[in-house]
């Protein structure tokens, strides 16, 4: 069972790791962005023959945070970094945040990432029928690619899902944690992990 969890947890890795390059693409694009702004002001007109960006910057951050942030959803939950409640689940005895993660994941996480998928797919499949664009700059970049993000991370965040629900089902029968794949640790996990010490 481990060997199916850590299969899980390498290939929410692998899209994780595979998305994170979008942030060095982000700050690459962003940075240009900054830099003509500030050289088109004494420069002028060479800077704007230079200053691809100058149309979709908004449109640009906003897709690739937007791309950031759906797909690496299912990378931070293999490693445990979703949102919770820590200050009162921390504090529980494993069989009872095995019982409450085993409960949300099973009446509230996938009935969720269901209508995610199903209806982000449909709002993709809608959007490349009409080749919808985005009307907030003069750029009005496409859409379609987008919206096609959506039922993808929500696929992603399924695969990981099940992972988390078989832990939470083993955690409530013995009262362990499986362990999981782990190469980073928010600071706060850190320093409770040393104030109980």
């Amino acid at each position: 069972m481990q060997r199916f969890l850590f299969a899980i947890d390498r290939f929410s890795a692998w899209s994780g790791k595979i998305v994170s390059w979008v942030i060095v693409l982000s700050m690459v694009l962003i940075s240009f962005d900054i830099t003509m702004r500030y050289l088109s002001k004494p420069l002028g007109a060479p800077i704007r023959a230079i200053w691809f960006t100058y149309n979709f910057s908004y449109d640009m951050s906003y897709y690739l945070y937007a791309i950031l942030f759906m797909l690496g959803g299912a990378y931070a939950l293999s490693r445990g970094q979703h949102v919770r409640g820590d200050i009162f689940y921390r504090n529980w005895p494993v069989k009872v945040q095995g019982a409450v993660d085993l409960f949300l994941y099973l009446f509230a996480f996938f009935p969720g990432i269901i209508a995610l998928i199903s209806v982000g797919a449909q709002w993709a499949a809608a959007s490349w029928a009409i080749h919808e664009r985005s009307f907030t700059s003069e750029a009005a970049p496409p859409l379609y690619p987008l919206k096609t993000v959506i039922p993808i991370a929500g696929t992603l965040m399924a695969i990981q899902g099940v992972a988390e629900t078989i832990r939470s089902f083993i955690a409530v029968r013995t009262g362990v944690w499986l362990p999981r794949l782990s190469d980073v640790e928010e600071t706060e996990t850190i320093l409770a992990k040393q104030s109980e010490l």
